[in-house]
């Protein structure tokens, strides 16, 4: 066998540079060794950057470390004067195995013939010796000196041990002690102990998966532990082991475990991963197994990704990800199902002769299929190949009876989808039985979820297939395209028997759906215009949905509900979110877009999965009322469109008597001047008990005004906590003033506190109400009287003195608040609108949050001379995604003017991406 090229020069290199050490302990020349190692760490980086496979990365480092060992072992016996060493370095674990990762651990054995009470001193310095200079050399090293009694003891006492025996590796010293070593293992430690062992890794894996979520699709996974990673794999090649004695998959091929294309497809995924871990070493300069989401950007760079059809390279590096862990998963879940059943055959017990044979009772269904231990079985190995439309029939039977698949057939679905043909897509048989596993309200996700498993429904609906694995580097979503969506349904699943008090709304919604076909269809179509890089995805999903339709000749309505669900999958949301809700111009815009109440009912099941399903941030209850309070409204619009608008008028007298009827009589100038100067938005967004609150709040900031105390200028303010709606309203009521939402907005901040919401009422009378609803940062209600006192002390100051800077308190909360930077960068987006609204410029910013944020939005339009009097503020996730509802100050009217537009947006991008908060 030749030796490769890299190592010639190694050894080369190696004569040249460390030969010459003579006599001299290897401690005593470290330069030397130092130098020898900083040269080939460079050569092997230099391979690394010029896209050497990850095995070969790893073994040509392992190789090296072997010849350093080699060297330093055989200098540690010279200065002892030994001339036949009776010891033996061993190396285990990973490093036995020929891979090691940059800064991956070595892990050695020194087997020795002596007792531990009888080493001799000169066997225990070159112990030292060998020890030391890898310490001092940088590695991490994980070492024990055994006799093989010892070692032996150890591994059956340890499984952990006994795997890192399993891979042991001579390296230097008394060969014959250590094949001595390999032949008592072989014997006393695997030889009897297969099962044992076996269940043990399967123990383990099970526990591991459970760690990770069961779940590839982690947004920082963990390269090595995580479902799919490098440790999956070693667990086969154990296994493995144990009977074959070869750390090798080929021994599980042609004998009923593995494919010979899963195997290639496991093959490769391994390789993957060794290299993106290799680079993720290199990255951060020390051994690390998680892919921050910090770091993906980095590494993709450095791995030579670049952004294709709108997708960052971070996504691009992680969806390689996901395909191969996802590969390394299915087959290693396959097989430990199989372990766990029974499964057993001629060749599998050739290979693990020691598994039950199975012997429980078989039920047939038809001359296809049976059911056997709750799992569903093909009856013939050729029957998808005979038969494709059986394979949507397996299905629909897992459906209808609640049973698993078996390994088996899971195994032969996935084998047989090349039966699954644009004639088969088409087909009537596969279509019914389709439609009709979609129309099982409650039970669809299961079956769809299977469906993915195998990668039939990626076949089947190719539009779908597109997302799999596909990532959104957003700051709401935490899956990938395609797990999202089958969470999304799954979330839909669950209403169907939930006694949550706050989805029960949903679920009797939910229970008067007529058409569930329609509704889940749109959630598995929902995002797959994000496949194809559609700027709104919405509009790219619509299309897919439309053909997706045709092929499934779904009726004229379903069809229309369809498309139009897909196409505005998110307007419920967002219109709820950004939009002045108690404009009923905003919710007759809205309810021509859905046409009748049953799209409503379905759009507002969608917009719940869709939330639920991004992350639990993406769905706060501040959203959902809103969410809701739009639903309403549109329900009472569809329901007599002709007389909406006459309803939503605002009968002063009539509310103001309701006032009147509520307070005592002293109040009636009060009332009077209130219901003369607030204007018409306020009395839609406010109730009759809300408005005789604030006229209490108005009177007692009036009589401190009057009694010229020592601080005729503080607000009037009242908290009042909504536990059920996870925030705290604060209405302030003060004289109308310059930087007045700003000075408010800065008080908050310096708690800190998140601001869901901002509502300005002036009256004409120069005196100001503004509403806020707040929460801290972990989104619930604002409770504590601390918290309250901070704020209405720093607005009191703020009033008082115009000069007043709320940078340095700004800073300090920065520096106290545990908050972290969103871990996705997303860029910083401002659009003004003038088309949306009749009267006011639209201004909406997508910014990362920050503390002070909000009163640095606010300064920099205060001294642009804007004024502010409703906005949308949305803090979810790390993101600040706000819409303010503006007019210009001197004219009251919109902003037009194209080159002051410009400019507004050039001087709120500055002030957002400056980091801090602006001085007054």
């Amino acid at each position: 066998m030749t030796m490769p090229r890299h190592l010639e020069q190694v050894l080369a290199h190696a004569e040249s540079r460390l030969a010459a050490t003579g006599s001299k302990r290897p401690t005593e020349v470290l330069p030397l060794y130092k130098k020898f190692l900083k040269v080939e760490e460079h050569r092997l980086r230099l391979k690394h950057q010029a896209g050497a496979s990850g095995r070969e990365i790893c073994a040509r480092r392992a190789e090296l470390v072997d010849v350093l060992l080699r060297y330093v072992f055989g200098g540690a016996a010279a200065t002892a004067g030994e001339t036949r060493v009776p010891l033996a370095l061993i190396a285990l674990g990973g490093y036995g195995r020929g891979e090691l990762n940059p800064f991956s651990d070595i892990d050695v054995m020194l087997l020795h013939h002596q007792r531990a009470t009888e080493i001799s001193p000169d066997l225990e310095e070159m112990v030292n010796q060998v020890l030391y200079l890898l310490w001092d050399s940088g590695f991490k090293v994980g070492h024990s000196t055994r006799s093989i009694k010892e070692a032996i003891a150890q591994a059956n006492r340890d499984m952990r041990t006994k795997t890192a025996m399993l891979e042991s590796r001579f390296l230097a010293g008394d060969s014959e002690l250590a094949r001595e070593f390999r032949k008592q293992f072989r014997s006393k430690c695997v030889e009897g102990h297969e099962r044992g062992y076996v269940e043990m890794r399967m123990q383990d894996q099970v526990a591991r998966h459970k760690k990770f979520g069961d779940s590839v699709y982690l947004q920082e996974p963990n390269l090595k532990s995580g479902c799919g990673g490098l440790r999956d794999y070693q667990n086969l090649l154990w296994m493995t082991y144990f009977r074959e004695g070869s750390l090798s998959t080929n021994q599980l091929v042609g004998k009923d475990w593995l494919s010979e294309s899963d195997q290639r497809r496991i093959e490769r995924a391994y390789d993957f991963l060794l290299r993106l871990r290799t680079d993720l070493h290199y990255a951060t300069g020390r051994a690390t197994d998680v892919l921050h989401i910090n770091l993906q950007e980095q590494v993709a760079r450095r791995l030579n990704y670049s952004p294709r059809n709108g997708q960052l390279r971070s996504e691009a590096l992680m969806r390689h990800y996901y395909e191969h862990t996802r590969n390394i998963f299915r087959v290693t879940e396959r097989i430990t199902e199989q372990f766990v059943s029974g499964y057993v055959t001629n060749k599998t017990r050739a290979l693990f002769s020691f598994l039950p044979l199975v012997g429980a009772a078989k039920t047939p269904i038809g001359d296809s299929f049976f059911v056997r231990n709750k799992h569903l079985h093909s009856a013939r190995h050729d029957l998808f190949r005979k038969e494709p439309e059986q394979m949507m029939r397996a299905f629909e039977l897992a459906q209808q009876r609640s049973l698993d698949l078996s390994p088996e057939l899971a195994d032969l679905l996935s084998r047989s989808l090349r039966h699954v043909t644009r004639t088969y897509q088409y087909a009537r048989g596969p279509r019914e039985i389709f439609k009709l596993i979609l129309s099982q309200k409650g039970r669809v996700g299961r079956i769809l979820r299977t469906m993915h498993r195998v990668d039939f429904l990626g076949r089947y609906i190719p539009e779908f297939g597109q997302l799999t694995c596909l990532v959104q580097h957003e700051f709401l979503h935490r899956y990938t395209a395609d797990e999202h969506t089958l969470v999304c349904i799954d979330k839909l699943d669950a209403l169907a028997e939930t006694n949550d008090p706050k989805l029960v709304a949903y679920r009797n919604i939910f229970e008067q759906l007529e058409d569930p076909l329609v509704l889940y269809l749109a959630l598995l179509l929902h995002d797959s215009g994000k496949a194809v890089g559609a700027r709104p995805h919405s509009e790219g999903s619509a299309l897919f949905a439309q053909r997706v339709a045709a092929r499934l000749q779904l009726s004229p309505e379903q069809r229309k509900s369809l498309i139009l669900l897909v196409d505005h999958h998110l307007t419920l949301s967002r219109t709820a979110q950004q939009r002045n809700l108690d404009d009923p111009a905003t919710v007759m815009e809205f309810g021509r877009i859905v046409k009748h109440q049953r799209n409503l009912n379905k759009l507002m099941l969608l917009t719940l999965a869709d939330g639920q399903g991004a992350s639990p941030e993406a769905w706060s209850d501040w959203k959902e009322s809103l969410v809701w309070e739009l639903f309403h409204e549109t329900s009472r619009y569809l329901a007599d469109q002709k007389s909406y608008y006459d309803q939503t008028k605002i009968e002063r007298e009539s509310l103001q008597s309701a006032v009147s009827e509520n307070l005592p009589p002293d109040y009636a100038d009060e009332i009077e001047a209130h219901f003369e100067f607030m204007p018409d938005h306020y009395f839609r967004a406010t109730d009759v008990p809300e408005i005789i609150e604030h006229l209490k709040l108005f009177r007692s900031f009036l009589e401190n005004v009057s009694d010229s105390g020592e601080s005729p200028l503080a607000a009037a303010i009242k908290w009042k906590i909504m536990p059920e709606q996870g925030h705290s309203v604060v209405t302030f009521c003060t004289w109308e003033r310059e930087r007045l939402l700003a000075k408010v907005a800065g008080s908050f901040s310096v708690v800190p506190l998140n601001i869901l919401s901002a509502d300005v009422f002036p009256r004409g009378d120069n005196v100001v109400l503004s509403i806020f609803r707040v929460c801290d940062t972990k989104a619930r209600p604002v409770t504590h009287r601390r918290d309250f006192e901070l704020v209405e002390q720093t607005l009191r100051r703020a009033l008082e003195d115009e000069s007043f800077d709320f940078l340095p308190l700004i800073e300090k909360a920065k520096r106290q608040s545990r908050r972290l930077a969103p871990g996705i960068e997303f860029p910083t987006r401002i659009a003004i609108d003038n088309k949306t609204h009749s009267t006011y410029t639209l201004i909406e910013i997508q910014a990362p949050d920050r503390i002070g944020l909000l009163y640095d939005v606010l300064s920099c339009l205060d001294r642009e001379n804007i004024l502010i009097p409703l906005s949308r503020i949305n803090t979810q996730a790390g993101a600040a995604i706000d819409t303010l509802y503006v007019v210009d100050g001197s004219t009251h009217a919109k902003i037009t003017d194209s080159n002051r537009i410009q400019m507004i947006q050039q001087h709120l991008k500055s002030t957002i991406l400056s980091g801090g908060a602006a001085k007054s």
